[in-house]
């Protein structure tokens, strides 16, 4: 087998660690364990920069496709989080030892020092003295609060609040969980949301602290704000500018780089920030990335030199494999990701499980990724990953060599005639989603007998389309915003807003429930396990494969960090890290 091994991961246990410290139990532990440790021939965990810079210190990478919205309370998905990670700093953040630090905070707050309240309902984070924006403007504790109620107005459509509801102390998003999961809208909900809006417990007692007050003890809080959905904001800004804030020119930042230009579906250029609080420790000046959707174009790109570092597709992997000089620059590392086909069972026939059970087991896993992608990817038959807390290697093999049994399937649901049915697939128009949809068509029309077109959107198109849950089945996943069950399972629950698909099942929502408020972890990840079994026996999402990262990087590309939780870029959780070396000579 041509694939690294996931043996290669280390148990997360970070949650236990902060089930304790939210308990008031046990000395606190800020160290988030580390995920995937890349095998000997991965790339290294940091190259040593040497002294002798470039004088032009540019890093040019590919992104892949156009940012949905660099407006972090309204960004979803992993093109734009991957811009708003070079711009913006928060309260506490995961370092490369994958522990959770200080970044705008001065401590990471626990039960010792007082940052955690001992009922575990109150989290304080006190600012860093001097921190600025990227316009000179003092940081204060205020923009901190205008990001988290941003997050919560209503109508944002945003379905990261689904994992931010913990912050309604006061109890009033239970009644908008409530008129979710009974499928409620327009004037009755918007009433709802702004009531929570209107409580949400965000405080600022001074300019240099923060505070979360929780409706109940959450295990997995403190890594809730180190990301982007509790980023702070600059509402003067939001204010002056309106939808046009996010645009180069306008866009205040705060992060490691500022927004210098952004030509729409073309190209993205960030620049070094002189007001960042580390920016003494920055060496590029530049990072452009540009848009290039094909990955044998931006492949070309980068043997022409234009490209430092590049993601590469199946057919660009064979012929990195064949050449001496490009395999050298080639670094792969497991991900912390699961791609499928999510179901939409607002549409017949799949609000027939034995339909959507049928289209799970009529693919070929071990070919797509042996075959159509090249030993790039693994097999997939569960949600939760390799490396997650809560993956199960046992769960979801009913779906394995299953063709047989999916065309019994569908003879059961009362289908005779399989020609009947029609299925669009809606997918992006990268290289890959493109290949993959028109592979899983083959599989279906082959081994099932259905009828099925694609549908290809543009990226951002495509993301909106799916949170917004235009489709009947669309190609995609999930990868980790943090290493634990709790940021996967819910995406199935009952009117949740990641639930674009309509999956509703009370029994799945009651392990859910119990998960989410149980601070034994033992028991915690025992019934997310309970809860992935009863979901693919349900079958809202048919997994596919789990992910891994194959790309190059050029050698004078020094101090490149990768991990399992990266988004569009090898590295992107800390290229302020990386200098140019050598790219000149």
């Amino acid at each position: 087998m041509r694939i690294v091994s996931w043996r290669f991961f280390i148990p997360l246990l970070l949650m236990a660690a902060l089930v304790a410290v939210a308990c008031g139990g046990e000395k606190k532990e800020e160290a988030a364990p580390a995920p995937a440790k890349a095998a000997a021939t991965a790339a290294p965990k940091a190259t040593q920069a040497v002294a002798a810079l470039d004088r032009d210190q540019t890093l040019r990478v590919n992104l892949g496709g156009e940012p949905q919205s660099l407006d972090p309370q309204r960004a979803t998905d992993v093109t734009s989080i991957t811009i708003l990670k070079q711009i913006y700093s928060t309260l506490v953040k995961v370092d490369e030892n994958q522990k959770i630090v200080p970044d705008l905070a001065k401590e990471v707050p626990t039960v010792e020092n007082g940052g955690i309240s001992k009922d575990g309902l109150t989290y304080t984070y006190k600012l860093k003295d001097g921190i600025k924006w990227s316009d000179g403007k003092a940081i204060v504790a205020q923009d901190f609060v205008n990001g988290a109620k941003r997050l919560f107005e209503p109508g944002t459509g945003n379905y990261y609040v689904d994992f931010y509801r913990v912050l309604d102390a006061k109890g009033k998003n239970a009644e908008v969980e409530k008129a979710l999961a009974a499928g409620k809208k327009g004037d009755e909900l918007k009433a709802l949301e702004q009531e929570v809006a209107a409580n949400l417990q965000v405080t600022t007692p001074d300019e240099k602290t923060v505070v979360y007050k929780l409706s109940r003890p959450s295990p997995v809080f403190t890594l809730l704000t180190t990301m982007w959905p509790l980023y702070p904001v600059r509402q003067d800004v939001v204010t002056a500018k309106g939808d046009k804030w996010t645009e180069a020119g306008n866009l205040i930042a705060n992060g490691a780089f500022t927004l210098k230009e952004w030509k729409h579906n073309e190209n993205i250029v960030l620049e070094k920030n002189a007001n960042w609080y580390q920016a003494a420790d920055v060496k590029l000046t530049t990072v452009k990335f540009d848009m290039i959707k094909d990955s044998a174009v931006a492949f070309l790109a980068y043997q022409k030199g234009e490209l430092d570092i590049v993601t590469l597709g199946p057919a660009e992997l064979v012929q990195v494999r064949k050449d001496e000089k490009l395999k050298k620059e080639y670094v792969f590392y497991p991900q912390l990701t699961t791609i499928g086909v999510y179901f939409n069972l607002k549409y017949e026939p799949f609000k027939d499980v034995k339909v959507r059970q049928a289209l799970a087991g009529s693919f070929n896993r071990e070919e797509y990724a042996e075959t159509v992608r090249e030993g790039a990817v693994l097999p997939a038959y569960g949600w939760v990953p390799p490396g997650m807390l809560g993956h199960d290697d046992k769960v979801g093999l009913q779906y394995k060599d299953a063709v047989d049994k999916s065309k019994k399937l569908l003879a059961d649901a009362g289908i005779t005639d399989p020609k009947k049915i029609t299925v669009e697939i809606l997918t992006s128009d990268s290289s890959v989603s493109k290949l993959t949809a028109e592979w899983l068509k083959q599989q279906w029309e082959k081994n099932l007998g259905i009828s099925v077109s694609i549908k290809v959107l543009e990226r951002a198109t495509y993301f909106s389309e799916r949170a917004a849950g235009k489709y009947q089945v669309v190609t995609g996943g999930w990868g980790a915003d943090y290493p634990d069950p709790q940021n996967w399972m819910p995406l199935f629950k009952s009117g949740g807003l990641l639930n674009s698909g309509a999956f509703a099942d009370p029994e799945f929502d009651k392990f859910i429930d119990q998960a989410d408020t149980e601070l034994n972890n033992e028991r915690r990840i025992a019934l997310y396990k309970q809860s992935q079994v009863r979901m693919l026996d349900q079958m809202p999402f048919a997994p596919l494969n789990y992910s891994r990262r194959n790309g190059l990087v050029k050698p004078w590309v020094k101090g490149l960090i990768t991990n399992s939780k990266e988004g569009d870029v090898p590295g992107d959780q800390f290229l302020w890290k990386i200098s140019i070396s050598g790219r000149s000579s």
